[in-house]
């Protein structure tokens, strides 16, 4: 079980103007003509507020953009081709003027080694989104007119998904803990909940703890032997960091254990108490919002509460266990 230590403080700093703890990059403090984009035939890297985004450009055939981050206030929502990779399909920063778009593979590197990203907001670029919902060097999403791919899958239904995956560095050694979004999800049984992301949504970091380094990952279910089809970029807006000095592990319990996990109903939450003490457990969704809250008196020794996660919409949650000093947060996906 994947596990994260953090502190109740540093989730309420994150919601206090002014305070020390949080840092939001908004790309707005990096100046674009309108409609343009970061373009540096270097390769040089940009950054701010303590974060390094890599960046690097291909001199070959003429020079291109091989990877990294671009920031970026593009426009258009109509070009869905790969002449248009800066453009995010809402047309616009999810505040401000600029926003950054991202390929597969990115880097994000911090100066201080006490940081945690508390997350950032994500959407489809017009080029990905246009692709999978209309096909052209990819397939278009639920094709209906296809061949199928497999036996057990029936002629021309597909269980399509785009997803990144976010994974924290420390020290040079990746963290057993990572981040997943689905950028567009096919894979639910009939069309009722198909979906691929026109909006801003928030994509919620904390788990992954402290960091020096953030690297996103691409996959989707439309791959060749060559790699995958549909294009590996995505937009980003509002990167916030925290700080982490002077955050203390929880030590009133040891042993935490959470299972099962994925859950579909209840979760059991199993630990050992160093004394009588009262527990406040929370359960908080992606977005930061609590979803359910009850404290407990623990024994000295083990304990084990049961927490009913039934009216839980499927998705990503954290169980939050605080003696009101220090706290720890536990991942948990709720089926």
């Amino acid at each position: 079980m994947k596990k994260t230590i953090t502190k109740k403080a540093l989730a309420l700093s994150l919601i206090i103007s002014g305070s020390n703890y949080a840092q939001t990059v908004s790309f707005d403090t990096f100046t674009l003509s309108t409609n343009s984009y970061y373009k540096d035939t270097t390769g040089t890297d940009f950054s701010n507020s303590g974060a390094t985004f890599r960046y690097n450009w291909n001199t070959s055939f003429g020079g291109y953009w091989e990877s990294g981050t671009a920031y970026t206030n593009v426009l258009d929502t109509s070009n869905g081709s790969y002449t248009n990779l800066y453009g995010c399909i809402p047309g616009t920063a999810f505040s401000g003027n600029n926003y950054a778009t991202v390929q597969s593979g990115a880097v994000i590197a911090f100066s201080n080694t006490t940081t945690a990203v508390s997350g950032f907001y994500i959407t489809n670029t017009t080029y990905a989104w246009k692709e999978i919902k209309k096909g052209g060097f990819g397939r278009k999403f639920g094709d209906t007119t296809g061949t199928g791919s497999g036996a057990s899958i029936p002629q021309g239904q597909y269980p399509d998904w785009f997803k990144i995956l976010v994974r924290g560095y420390r020290g040079g050694n990746m963290l057993t803990d990572s981040v997943e979004f689905y950028l567009a999800d096919y894979r639910a049984a009939g069309t009722t909940n198909d979906y691929v992301i026109k909006n801003w949504q928030y994509v919620n970091c904390i788990s992954l703890g402290q960091v020096d380094s953030l690297t996103f990952e691409m996959k989707s279910s439309d791959n060749n032997a060559f790699g995958m089809k549909t294009p590996a970029f995505f937009s980003i807006d509002n990167f916030t960091m925290v700080s982490t000095v002077g955050v203390k592990e929880l030590s009133t319990a040891t042993n935490i254990n959470l299972y099962p996990n994925p859950t579909t109903q209840n979760l059991f939450l199993n630990f050992e108490a160093i004394d009588e003490k009262e527990l406040t457990i929370t359960m908080i969704d992606v977005t930061g919002k609590e979803v359910e809250k009850q404290v407990s008196k623990t024994v000295t020794g083990k304990n084990e509460l049961l927490l009913n996660t039934e009216k839980l919409e499927s998705g990503i949650y954290f169980v939050e266990i605080s003696d009101n000093i220090t706290s720890k947060k536990i991942k948990f996906i709720k089926l």
